[in-house]
């Protein structure tokens, strides 16, 4: 047993010793983030597609509504999500662009990574542009990707410690301003025609194939004027100088690389049979759906908005000043949903202004059994009793929601254990609506960069808060409230608890000791 002690006790000394010579080499070696060895040439988007079904389409949309508008259809649904975005990769004829915070290594990610390479096999220009931080594909593999001809990868901001755990959380630490700021946004535009724009990240929990837990989530099928600017807004990351090219990860001589690639993502593909059996494995033929979107899709107005994607000297512009600019325009109701709810300077103000002009503010967000990230609840329940103060009614997702809510969100075989909430939107008035990657919380509104669409359209608006109250009714959601005495009380169709609900006695215990970590201005 002595012998044992001794020989751990060198191993610690050896690990101590070896990461403290990488956090000196680190640190001689300067700045952190990956610099290519020469200038990237300047990539833009291709002209919209002449020809092929989403230009009739889109086409069709315009001569419906004229060429200044532009038309949204919501995505609730994750197999919705997931097919259409199948449906638009299937028929892309020149271009898609692909931009993510979270590409992760599951059945989800294989199936749309699959499509992507079958399109550029066909000759389409694919871009994909992945933040580096939750970044499941190892550097030889993107590398390998990048191999294709029609298949360019890049990564935002990463490091230069890429094969060392212990050496990636080091260097985060040691150049913590420089890679605490990730890529949050979520995009993808086909043909110059069409695009998707929401919350949704790629991977099972939020297309419907977790068995342990699956989102609620929100994207906009997004079609019209507005694609333009979606297109330029993926330029301006695509050739920032953060975005590290794929190619450049790692050295790649073996010819047979991608070749290999092909294979792994063919057998995943057989392997995973059961899990994706609700959605075409192949590339199928989306003609009939794709003809309904011009009756299915709303009218109006939009504009794209996102964050630099350089981290400025000075001050600097964020989605967020944009947002609070467009929310005074409300006058009797404001609507908004959030995962994760840490209110921020002046936040709490704004609420209360509001309430005293006679807007209705309602808030959705989750309840801690609804929360993929307990820690970011314990940080937030410090505020519900100011928030309540404020006049604003608070609703908090439940994770044991109605038959019909988890019918939304689980794609069969796959029933999760307990389901999340993961929708970030703004409704103004039921007239204007903001749908995107920001949460109200330190991260996304001072930190990450994120995007979203501002759209004026009273049909979408009233659509989405119609959701909305189908979200919050006692079936899917505790309404919080402050009893005469003060005290907070939880109410649903369970009833009504005196105590915040939670999944089991386990998450209770973590979320009392997370509350202890002084990090909320990091979540």
């Amino acid at each position: 047993m002595a012998s044992k002690i001794q020989t751990s006790s060198l191993e610690v000394r050896k690990a101590s010793i070896t990461f403290l010579a990488l956090l000196f080499a680190l640190a001689a070696g300067g700045c952190t983030v990956l610099k290519p060895v020469l200038p990237q040439p300047e990539v833009l988007s291709l002209t919209p597609a002449a020809s092929g079904s989403l230009a009739e389409v889109s086409a069709e949309i315009s001569r419906i509504h004229g060429p200044e508008k532009s038309a949204f259809m919501l995505l609730i649904r994750n197999d919705d999500a997931m097919n259409w975005r199948l449906a638009l990769v299937d028929h892309a004829t020149t271009s898609i662009d692909v931009q993510y915070f979270i590409w992760q290594g599951d059945e989800a990610s294989n199936l749309l990574f699959n499509r992507l390479l079958n399109a550029a096999d066909r000759g389409v220009r694919v871009r994909l542009l992945v933040d580096d931080f939750v970044l499941a594909a190892k550097d030889r593999d993107i590398a390998a990707i990048c191999k294709h001809p029609n298949l360019d990868i890049k990564i935002f901001n990463p490091g230069k410690v890429r094969e060392s755990t212990l050496g990636g959380i080091g260097e985060f630490f040691l150049y913590f301003r420089e890679l605490n700021r990730r890529m949050h946004n979520k995009l993808l535009v086909i043909d110059g025609s069409m695009a998707i724009v929401g919350g949704r990240n790629i991977g099972n929990p939020y297309l419907g194939l977790s068995r342990k837990y699956n989102f609620r989530d929100l994207d906009v099928l997004v079609a019209g004027a507005v694609i333009q600017e979606l297109s330029q807004a993926f330029d301006q990351y695509w050739n920032a100088e953060t975005a590290y090219p794929g190619a450049a990860m790692a050295k790649v001589d073996d010819p047979n690389a991608l070749q290999s690639i092909r294979h792994q993502v063919s057998q995943r593909m057989a392997e995973n049979r059961e899990t994706l059996a609700s959605y075409p494995l192949e590339p199928k033929n989306w003609e009939a759906q794709l003809r309904q979107l011009p009756s299915r899709m709303k009218a109006g107005e939009a504009h794209f908005i996102q964050d630099e994607p350089d981290q400025s000297s000075g001050v600097e512009y964020r989605l967020l000043d944009m947002l609070d600019y467009l929310a005074k325009p409300s006058h009797e109701e404001l609507i908004m949903v959030t995962p994760y709810l840490i209110p921020v300077k002046g936040f709490l103000e704004n609420l209360a202004r509001l309430e005293s002009e006679g807007v209705e503010v309602s808030i959705l967000t989750a309840s801690m059994g609804a929360n993929n990230h307990t820690i970011a609840h314990s940080h937030y329940k410090k505020y519900r009793r100011r928030i309540l103060a404020t006049g604003a009614d608070l609703y908090e997702f439940r994770h044991d929601p109605s038959p019909e809510m988890r019918d939304a969100i689980d794609v069969p075989p796959v029933h999760s254990k307990f389901l999340c909430l993961h929708v970030k939107a703004l409704v103004g008035d039921r007239k204007r609506c903001f749908i995107g990657s920001l949460n109200i919380d330190p991260r996304a509104i001072e930190i990450n960069t994120e995007n979203g669409l501002y759209i004026q359209s009273s049909e979408l608006a009233e659509e989405l808060a119609r959701q909305f109250d189908l979200m919050i009714a006692p079936e899917n959601a505790w309404r919080v409230y402050l009893t005469e005495d003060g005290e907070l009380r939880w109410e649903s169709s369970l009833g009504t608890v005196s105590s915040q609900p939670a999944r089991s006695f386990g998450q209770r215990i973590g979320d009392f000791f997370y509350r202890l970590i002084p990090i909320e201005s990091q979540l």
